[in-house]
């Protein structure tokens, strides 16, 4: 079945989406880029200001306009949005068939298999169940990526619901951003671009000598040319 996957938001929510996208090909979905060419749509939203608030829910109604006149069969909603109002979304986006958290985006053919089936999905895992590993399909330009060290924040600012969305800061381990540096090298990549909700803290909450400093030096020892 063909599958539109639209990635709206932060770079951190892209590589969200890159990883979802690989599990989908790898499960054998035909991905496409337009709306009129796809059986089912997936909307990675973002839900952290009004502006993005707007554009997630405009883009679900335009999704739904063509679930209705029977262009789409399927639609599944995931990311900020969603994990921010929870059972209110899924109530909201009746024409969603599945309205999932940040934590089950890991399981998402699982989520289709369901929803393929005739089931509404409702399900929102842990927050730290969000997966910062696996294989993704590069969705920017050939030659950069980007490069995710850290999931969440623990800063508590009043201001920012970031870690009510994301969760508690959790760094990834040095060994593994370095394999997925690595990897991204030998598939070409020249230029990675290091992105977290917080990126000074990398390692702050690890007890294994973990630092910015660190991780940013053994990445300059990478061959990117």
């Amino acid at each position: 079945m063909k599958i539109l996957f639209i990635s709206l938001g932060c770079d951190k929510n892209l590589v969200d989406s890159e990883r979802m996208l690989a599990k989908l090909r790898a499960h054998g979905y035909q991905l496409v880029t337009e709306p009129g060419e796809a059986e089912i749509a997936i909307v990675n939203t973002c839900g952290f200001i009004q502006s993005a608030k707007e554009e997630a829910i405009e883009t679900i109604l335009e999704l739904g306009a063509l679930k209705k006149d029977g262009t789409l069969k399927k639609i599944i909603l995931t990311g900020c949005l969603t994990e921010r109002y929870k059972e209110e979304a899924a109530e909201l986006f009746t024409e969603a068939d599945a309205v999932i958290g940040i934590g089950d985006n890991r399981d998402i053919v699982d989520i289709l298999d369901h929803v393929l089936a005739g089931e509404r999905v409702v399900r929102f895992g842990k927050k730290s169940d969000a997966e910062m590993k696996g294989d993704r399909i590069i969705t920017t330009l050939p030659f950069f990526a980007y490069l995710k060290i850290a999931e969440g924040c623990s800063n508590g600012c009043a201001f920012c619901i970031i870690p009510k969305l994301r969760g508690r800061y959790r760094s990834r381990s040095m060994d593994a951003v370095l394999a997925e540096a690595r990897e991204l090298s030998q598939a070409g990549v020249k230029e990675l671009i290091v992105i977290a909700q917080d990126i000074t803290r990398y390692g702050m909450d690890r007890k294994d000598g973990s630092s910015l400093a660190g991780l940013l030096g053994e990445l300059c020892k990478l061959d990117f040319h």
